[in-house]
């Protein structure tokens, strides 16, 4: 999905997420992956646009051993590096330490046509799949049930970047 460089879509980006956590049954991990997206989202506004008009990458997957989310900015500029020393009371500055703490991996790559860069984070899955809730026990199906929809993928503002 692609988002304008702008700090009012958050809501937006954090709604979508939410909906497909619920979908593939990953709630449980709903707090720790809407607090590092957000972080991610903020800083690629922040850091990684020029302006408003740039667009943001939010790509998600979903597997039974990870849930990986990608945050790409089109921006030129050294990668993002978490800071030594960052004062816990800051206004700014902790949005990395925050990612770092809550997920179990996360990185940063360069784009492949060197303009921009993806912020990536992942949580391990597999041990909650041994652990099914009980929802998670009754038969699935890849059909929606009744009264229960797919997430739809919110309309792109634009096309010039393919998903990460």
């Amino acid at each position: 999905m692609t988002f304008p460089a702008d700090p009012g879509c958050a809501q937006q980006v954090r709604r979508v997420i939410s909906a497909h956590l619920r979908y593939w049954r990953r709630s449980s991990l709903s707090d720790a992956v809407l607090l590092a997206t957000t972080e991610a989202f903020a800083n690629a506004v922040t850091h990684g646009s020029r302006t408003p008009g740039d667009l943001i990458t939010v790509a998600m997957e979903n597997s039974n051993v990870q849930l990986r989310v990608s945050i790409s900015d089109e921006a030129p500029g050294r990668l993002p590096i978490v800071p030594s020393g960052t004062d816990s009371l800051a206004e700014s500055g902790r949005g990395l330490a925050l990612i770092e703490a809550f997920t179990d991996v996360w990185g940063v790559k360069p784009a492949d046509e060197g303009l921009g860069k993806t912020v990536w984070f992942a949580f391990n899955t597999a041990a909650e799949a041994t652990e099914p809730t009980p929802a998670e026990t009754e038969p699935f199906s890849s059909r929606p049930a009744i009264g229960e929809s797919r997430p739809a993928p919110l309309p792109s503002y634009g096309e010039r970047r393919q998903r990460a």
